[in-house]
């Protein structure tokens, strides 16, 4: 019987003094088990402990209480990688990034096109000789091979 009163005695507590009618055995119980009783007690002076600790209804809060609590907030708010470049440091690394990437693209596409790599010459094998001979030495038909590659 001792679960059954346990599981009673927040119901008690919550009744107090003017529905203890309404739970007559449970107190009958109390009375009679020094165990549960005592556990009664504990819980009777944590509630009233528990009660004096409560705030007072018409509590007010002073002007500007939300705004020093928002920047508590974003005081201790963690920074995002991405801030270092809102930075005045992060953009000039970012402009003085572009503008190497920028000098070294175009260096590169000057040189590539000198080359003839880019279409700027056209580099097309001229006097070419189709018929190449099918017999000959090793040089001259890697040669053949080459220039019809480069024809193609």
């Amino acid at each position: 019987m001792h679960g059954f009163i346990r599981d009673k005695l927040e119901t008690l507590l919550r009744a107090g003094q003017q529905k203890a009618g309404l739970d007559q055995p449970v107190i009958e119980h109390l009375s009679s088990c020094s165990e549960c009783s005592s556990e009664f007690e504990i819980m009777k002076a944590q509630a009233e402990l528990l009660q004096s600790l409560r705030a007072p209804e018409g509590v007010e809060l002073l002007p500007g209480f939300y705004a020093r609590v928002m920047q508590r907030i974003e005081e201790r708010a963690k920074e995002s990688i991405w801030a270092a470049f809102v930075s005045p440091f992060g953009t000039r690394l970012a402009y003085a990034s572009l503008t190497i990437a920028v000098l070294l693209g175009s260096y590169v596409v000057a040189r590539e096109s000198r080359d003839g790599h880019l279409g700027g010459q056209r580099m097309i094998a001229q006097n070419v000789q189709y018929d190449a001979p099918v017999f000959g030495d090793q040089e001259q038909q890697r040669n053949a091979v080459l220039t019809n590659f480069a024809a193609h």
